[in-house]
């Protein structure tokens, strides 16, 4: 069931947002929105009561505040984007609930399921919408990836896979390794493939893993195993390399690549079973560097490749996304819901509770 959120704006007027943050990916989102019709930046929230001249020049008449009750206090602002530091997550999401703001929290929700469950429980006390900012599953060709799996055009899943790595040089004081900030591989790559599976294939019945220690106690990768709908998967992400980053799902009519880096994918491709089974040309045995990649975009019998894409980043989708429900008065998303979040924090957790294994 639906409740109506408090909270309606007019599609008649431009939709205003509220940013909170200014690194990289919010930069990220403000240049995203200039695709987004009627959207617009009403405030930015900065310390320092300074942002960036990015920010500045996309939205040269926001106001920019030192605090995020400013913004919560401001009746001009439609929904918070909040790209804070993993750790700030949870409290600032379940503020804007309490004061009825819907809000897009950037990945991960919350460092822990416990805090994805607070925040739950807030956006229903205050029938408030609120929604994690798993970008990828609003890309277009992620949408025609799941419409293909659902059809049956690869038959009964069998296998599935997923890798993101992308090599982080070592600092004990960076966001990424240091756990008071929630830093990990897991939080912040792990989420994607995690994420993904859930979305293309439904949720796990079993689910395991392992990881490994960076210096400061915290993942420096880790290896998901799942099990969904009877077929078996296995899902790493890690700061130690760089991987392909693909997303891959087999079954007994076909193989659906979701080609690299598959968090902002906008190509797929779907292959005959045996072709398979041909050197550098099947899944299993992309052939690497340069030509392999080439050798993946040429039409080859036995494979169709789909390709949507589009301007910008890729964040507008779930702007776009955001801005439709909090207009027809939801206050949850069909395709990113809140028990998605709680569910992929839940096997981070379980994996992590375990002892690391012994340095690689």
């Amino acid at each position: 069931m639906i409740i109506s959120a408090p909270h309606s704006p007019s599609s008649n007027r431009p939709f205003a947002w509220g940013i909170v943050g200014t690194g990289v990916i919010a930069a990220q989102f403000v240049a995203d929105l200039a695709e987004v019709h009627s959207a617009r930046i009403g405030a930015f929230v900065s310390r320092r009561g300074q942002v960036p001249d990015a920010f500045r020049t996309a939205a040269p008449e926001a106001r920019i505040y030192t605090a995020l009750d400013a913004l919560l206090a401001d009746d001009t602002i439609d929904a918070i984007y909040l790209a804070t530091p993993n750790s700030l997550h949870a409290e600032q999401a379940i503020a804007c609930c309490r004061a009825g703001k819907p809000v897009l929290v950037e990945k991960p929700i919350g460092r822990d399921a416990d805090e994805a469950r607070a925040i739950q429980v807030e956006a229903a006390k205050s029938q408030t919408f609120v929604m994690e900012a798993m970008w990828s599953r609003f890309l277009p060709v992620v949408e025609e990836a799941r419409a293909l799996i659902r059809s049956g055009a690869l038959g009964d899943i069998q296998s599935f896979e997923g890798d993101l790595s992308f090599f982080k040089p070592f600092d004990a004081a960076s966001r990424f390794f240091d756990p008071v900030l929630g830093g990990g591989a897991a939080l912040d790559l792990g989420v994607y493939p995690l994420s993904m599976a859930l979305h293309l294939l439904g949720q796990p019945e079993k689910a395991g893993g392992r990881w490994w220690a960076a210096e400061t106690g915290v993942d420096m990768r880790a290896r998901f195993d799942l099990t969904i709908g009877g077929a078996t998967g296995q899902l790493s992400c890690g700061f130690d390399r760089d991987g392909d980053n693909r997303f891959v799902v087999r079954g007994t009519k076909g193989t659906l690549v979701l080609h690299g880096p598959f968090l902002k994918a906008s190509r797929l491709s779907v292959s005959a079973p045996w072709l398979e089974k041909l050197p550098g040309l099947g899944s299993r045995s992309p052939l690497p560097g340069r030509g392999g990649r080439l050798l993946s975009r040429l039409p080859v019998p036995g494979r169709r490749i789909i390709t949507r894409s589009f301007a910008g980043g890729g964040l507008q989708f779930e702007a776009q996304a955001v801005m439709r429900a909090v207009r027809g008065a939801k206050r949850a998303s069909s395709v990113m819901p809140l028990q998605a979040s709680i569910a992929v924090l839940e096997i981070i957790q379980r994996v992590l509770a375990q002892s690391p294994e012994n340095r690689r």
